[in-house]
């Protein structure tokens, strides 16, 4: 949980990444007492503060979400900058959990009264309530370790990845016979390549059920936080990529109803456009797709499209004649001023 190293161990709550890593450090085995680890609760705000200060640790692990103290406010002063509230609060992980936040109180920082306000809910949402009962009914032996690894958490995963897979193989053929039903909706009549092209459509949708089915479920399993965090963060990727995928085949479906729609109309000028707008939505899914990817990695989007828009503008300055062709195509094919 702890990605970097400082030289005080007391309580301190003077800031944002001084209350966080009081919070945490005092709750690793090493140096546990979980009583220190309560003074980030506010006074009052909660009846139990040393549970809450563990339910808060425990949902953050269940979640792979790897505290980076480097990133993290040291002004006693820090103002929320995610927001725009103008407020001295401070939010851990604005994209992946925004409700867990710190907040500055009189002269100290704590966990906020919003955060403690959605704890219950969090927490039940990360782990539902069977999580403890099961747990407590495993025998002696199922905490065994093999290759550092508890033998419940093992036969547990088995079971969630062979259940993710019937969910898979089921959803696959239920989500072709609606796609299925859909496409004849539209269109009345098609060929083979069609049925081949949401064949495939299906496939990764379906793998996306299977998917969220595992990264809802798998912080069940109760695993340590290294192993969360690789395995939701490998989840992630792979739900992207097939993202990617689905829209791609979503795009040369869509792009085969219009090509069947084209053939019927007399102009020929409309036909043409069909592999423009192909090229031109099959970059646009790459781009979006590659820019999601990258924000898994901590990339800021922001960052990346600022920079494309720069690289965008100088690409057009240096090829104006290509541009000015580029747009009165479109508008050839807009107008339609010609025909045969």
């Amino acid at each position: 949980m702890i990605t970097s190293a400082q030289e005080s161990v007391d309580v301190n709550l003077s800031s944002p990444n001084a209350t966080i890593y009081t919070h945490l450090y005092f709750l690793q085995a090493d140096s546990y007492e979980p009583a220190k680890a309560a003074k980030v609760i506010p006074p009052s705000a909660s009846k139990n503060p040393e549970k809450s200060a563990l339910m808060l640790k425990q949902l953050l692990d269940g979640k792979g979400l790897l505290v980076d103290f480097n990133t993290i406010s040291k002004d006693p002063n820090y103002k929320d900058t995610i927001t725009n509230t103008n407020l001295h609060k401070y939010v851990l992980f604005p994209v992946k959990m925004p409700s867990i936040s710190v907040e500055k109180i009189g002269d100290s920082w704590y966990y906020s009264t919003e955060t403690l306000r959605n704890l219950e809910q969090l927490y039940n949402d990360v782990f539902p309530w069977y999580v403890l009962k099961i747990e407590a009914l495993i025998p002696s032996v199922g905490h065994h370790k093999i290759i550092g690894v508890e033998v419940w958490k093992l036969i547990g995963l088995l079971i969630l990845l062979g259940l993710s897979y019937v969910l898979h193989v089921i959803s696959k053929r239920l989500i072709y016979v609606i796609l299925r039903k859909i496409h004849n909706g539209i269109v009345k009549h098609s060929g083979d390549e069609i049925a081949q092209v949401l064949k495939k459509l299906a496939h990764p949708i379906s793998l996306l059920i299977a998917l969220a089915f595992v990264e809802k479920l798998f912080p069940s399993l109760l695993f340590d936080l290294g192993i969360n965090t690789w395995v939701l963060l490998g989840l992630e990727i792979a739900a992207t990529v097939f993202w990617i995928y689905v829209f791609l085949k979503l795009v040369r479906v869509v792009m085969y109803m219009y090509a069947e729609f084209t053939a019927k109309t007399h102009g020929k000028l409309d036909n043409q456009l069909v592999p423009i707008l192909n090229n031109f939505l099959t970059g646009i899914v790459l781009f979006v797709g590659v820019l999601n990817m990258l924000t898994l990695f901590g990339i800021d989007a922001r960052t990346v499209i600022a920079g494309a828009s720069i690289g965008g503008l100088a690409v057009a300055l240096a090829s104006q004649d290509t541009v000015k062709n580029l747009i009165g195509t479109f508008m050839i094919f807009l107008d339609k001023p010609f025909h045969i």
